[in-house]
């Protein structure tokens, strides 16, 4: 359909009236030799139609014999179109600028899309291209798309498998990241104590190596140890004969409080639209912009927004020119107290966004208390907590310069 439609325009077409005594043999002769014939209306008194200029000049016999009478009505497509404009001679130079600045245009890069990414983000690789000189508005031809791919894969662990391409003036990058662990780390074998991450009361105790300095049940402060990685061996007489350091392991959870308050005002500021609106254009070509919009009054307040688009011919055909709607729609602004719906509503957001980030870390929380608390200048919102959650962090044992030598020595001498 769509070449069917470009021959007829490149090739040029007829709009006919026919008259006459015989309409439908003409029609039949016309089908007999593969004239082209579409478009048909009838008037009433005569039928028009559209036909090739081809078609045209075969069609001398066919009227003849059929005793029908042909008037052309109108001319159209390219040839008809050239020879009417002729005489403009700058008519048809800014044609041929047109199709030239065209050519021009594809000649470079005019977008980069990234497809698959989900670890780094659109503006972390784009940064990476402009750091091999792979960037907006850039020639095709310099970009070497196998270097770009081998380079994305050394620079990005987390990505497995690169294909990009160029099409029309579009650089196109498909990527794959990798799902699993690039490596497994390395099992931390240094000697370290345990200490509480924060206050609290053990409630559960495991552990699998190391010493316990504490019991279920006892009340520990933030930096305290709770397993030791120091082992002292004990000979008969209560002294230390020889120390040893280990990696201490183990599982520990403690009952814990949080305590945290967070204010607001008591007046809310609101903005109410006034239903005024202005609408202007946006353009952009390269880095150059324009905005065209009614300027605003003297003392009135507006909120704007920009909808922005590049143009592109086609899909992949993308050209450095932005267009866009700005909208933008006149506001005032007052104060007004807080009702006690939206202070509690507040108050709802901001414990739920807490215990949200408690849970993500292995909080289990066992009470919950939100109080509104008002005064005279502020609202405050006082929340208190009691979770159970895993206390224990390592921290690393200092060794003794001669202890760590012999230790060293004794290594090497069952190696």
């Amino acid at each position: 359909m769509i070449v069917t439609w470009l021959n007829h325009r490149m090739s040029g077409y007829l709009f006919v009236e026919m008259t006459g005594f015989s309409p439908e043999r003409f029609f039949n002769m016309c089908s007999v030799h593969e004239i082209e014939i579409w478009g048909v209306s009838d008037t009433g008194h005569s039928y028009r139609f559209y036909m090739t200029v081809k078609g045209f000049r075969k069609i001398k016999p066919i009227v003849r014999k059929s005793k029908v009478r042909l008037k052309v009505l109108g001319k159209f497509g390219l040839p008809f179109f050239l020879y009417r404009n002729r005489k403009r001679k700058l008519y048809a130079a800014g044609m041929v600028s047109f199709f030239a600045l065209l050519y021009i245009l594809s000649i470079f890069i005019w977008d980069i899309e990234f497809d698959g990414n989900h670890m780094y983000t659109y503006d972390t690789l784009l940064k990476y291209c402009e750091t091999e000189d792979i960037r907006y508005g850039m020639i095709k031809s310099k970009i070497d798309c196998d270097a770009l791919e081998e380079s994305l894969r050394s620079a990005f662990p987390e990505i497995t498998w690169v294909s990009a391409r160029v099409s029309g003036t579009r650089l196109l990058v498909k990527i794959k990241e990798n799902e699993v662990l690039s490596e497994i780390p390395a099992k931390d074998e240094s000697p370290c104590d345990i200490v509480a991450s924060k206050d609290g009361v053990i409630t559960s105790m495991i552990v699998r190596q190391g010493v316990p300095a504490v019991s279920v049940g006892d009340e520990v402060k933030k930096g305290d140890v709770l397993v030791s990685g120091t082992l002292h061996v004990i000979g008969d007489g209560e002294e230390i004969m020889n120390t040893h350091y280990v990696h201490s392991d183990a599982d520990i959870t403690a009952r814990t409080e949080y305590h945290i308050t967070r204010q607001m005002p008591l007046f809310k500021r609101v903005d109410v639209e006034t239903g005024r609106i202005r609408r202007g254009k946006y353009a952009k070509v390269f880095q150059y912009s324009l905005m065209l919009i009614r300027p605003k009054q003297e003392g009135t307040t507006w909120k704007v927004t920009m909808e922005e688009d590049q143009l592109h011919l086609f899909q992949n055909f993308y050209l450095p020119i932005y267009l866009g709607d700005i909208t933008a729609k006149e506001y005032i602004s007052y104060e007004r107290p807080y009702t006690e719906e939206e202070k509690n509503q507040a108050a709802e957001t901001i414990n739920e966004n807490l215990k949200k980030n408690l849970l993500e870390k292995g909080v289990q929380i066992l009470e919950n208390h939100v109080k509104i608390l008002d005064n005279e200048s502020l609202c405050q919102i006082a929340i208190d907590i009691v979770a159970e959650e895993p206390v224990g962090e390592r921290t690393s044992v200092e060794i003794p310069i001669n202890q760590e030598q012999e230790e060293t020595k004794e290594s090497n001498e069952r190696n």
